[in-house]
């Protein structure tokens, strides 16, 4: 690679020239912001600084690219490792922030800084973004740059020198409580969504989990069901669609297997006959492509995830029921078991996580009433305490 100072509007520009794999020559324009006028020597050191710092970079290409196309290029290139739902999360992210921010403002590869990111992280605050979405965010950028690193498109990754948002602790719904679940199941038991309701408050299934639950792989003789398929919202191009995905859950130890006990013995028994004899009064108007779903209409059709839980919604405002998300029920779940006395990392096993701590920060809350009891209990074991008496 070399370079030279070229002038152009009474400024100096480093122009530096590169070969391609094909073998052609192209050049990079470089503005050093710099007046001709009594700055030629400041222009050489900046010319040279370039050099050095361009040294070892395979290809031109990459660093005229518009930075929001390099993001692009790693979420393709990353694509199959990424879960359908993670892949069409980074999609949906690109096209809503970082490219309309980036692109609007000509930012390439070679351009961007730590500066820019710092920038466009406070921008995304002000437009009312949450500084744990605005980190993942930066979790994504930070990827892409490190990809360009490696293929040595970019010597370094300014994102290491941008300070990202603090992270906030989630101050979420409170999860149900015993009462409540219970109360929810009795009051939706015949509603369109009454099975996922069911299986997120019993199971803690996720929603992708419950809808792929399948009758084959619920083993009444031996009392277990085993997840491992699951229903996901996916993106080609421009449209968005329900995907059925056996053998793929959101991560290895997602896919598990859980216990019957009699009253969910009793539960799907009820629920099979149910469908059987739905599907016998339909007759040839009965959908016969998900007869192995758990998860069906009264016509068999699959449930979608988008209707599981704008229905959600709608029941709790129809029975005045306090608000959560869907996908609390799930927490409420990891909650009452703690609460029930059992250790996080059998929560963490019942509910599929990898780690841990995720469990422990995330999923399992404190119930309110627990920390009057410990008070409680406290309290009488110092009064019964040897040598403490007792008014």
């Amino acid at each position: 690679m070399t370079g030279s100072l070229q002038i152009k509007n009474d400024k100096y520009y480093a122009v530096l020239n590169f070969k391609n794999q094909d073998g052609k020559r192209a050049q990079k324009w470089i503005a050093l912001n710099l007046n001709v006028k009594g700055n030629k020597r400041r222009a050489e050191l900046a010319l040279r600084d370039l050099l050095n710092q361009y040294q070892g970079i395979e290809s031109v290409e990459p660093l005229n690219r518009h930075f929001s196309a390099h993001v692009a290029a790693w979420i393709e290139a990353d694509r199959p490792n990424l879960a359908v739902t993670t892949y069409n999360q980074y999609v949906s992210m690109l096209q809503l922030h970082i490219a309309p921010y980036f692109d609007t403002r000509g930012i390439t590869l070679s351009d961007v800084s730590a500066g820019d990111l710092e920038d466009y992280y406070a921008a995304k605050i002000a437009e009312g973004l949450s500084p744990n979405s605005v980190i993942k965010h930066h979790a994504i950028i930070r990827s892409a740059l490190q990809w360009g690193v490696k293929h040595r498109y970019i010597r370094e990754n300014v994102a290491d020198y941008a300070a990202r948002p603090k992270r906030i602790k989630y101050e979420g719904y409170l999860p149900y409580s015993v009462e409540e679940i219970s109360n929810l199941l009795t009051l939706t038991r015949n509603e369109p969504i009454a099975v996922p309701i069911f299986l997120a408050s019993f199971y803690g299934m996720r929603r992708s989990e419950l809808l792929g639950l399948r009758w084959s792989a619920i083993d009444f003789q031996n009392g277990w069901l085993h997840i491992h398929t699951t229903v996901v919202k996916e993106r080609e191009g421009n449209t968005v669609h329900t995907v059925v995905r056996d053998n793929v859950t959101k991560t290895d130890y997602s896919m598990r297997s859980l216990p019957l006990c009699p009253y969910t013995l009793q539960y799907f028994m009820h629920l099979r006959q149910k469908q059987q004899y739905q599907q016998q009064i339909c007759g040839a108007c009965y959908n016969m492509q998900y007869l192995d779903f758990v998860c069906v209409d009264d016509m068999g059709m699959l449930l979608q995830p988008d209707f599981v839980s704008q229905k959600f919604q709608k029941l709790l405002i129809k029975y005045n029921l306090r608000r959560i998300r869907f996908h609390d029920l799930r927490h409420s779940c990891a909650t009452i078991m703690l609460y029930l006395g059992y250790s996080v990392k059998d929560i963490q096993t019942w509910l599929g996580h990898s780690n841990y701590n995720f469990t422990a920060d995330t999923y399992v809350h404190t119930m309110p009433v627990a920390h009057e009891e410990m008070a409680e209990s406290l309290a009488e074991r110092l009064l019964d305490a040897p040598g403490n008496q007792r008014d």
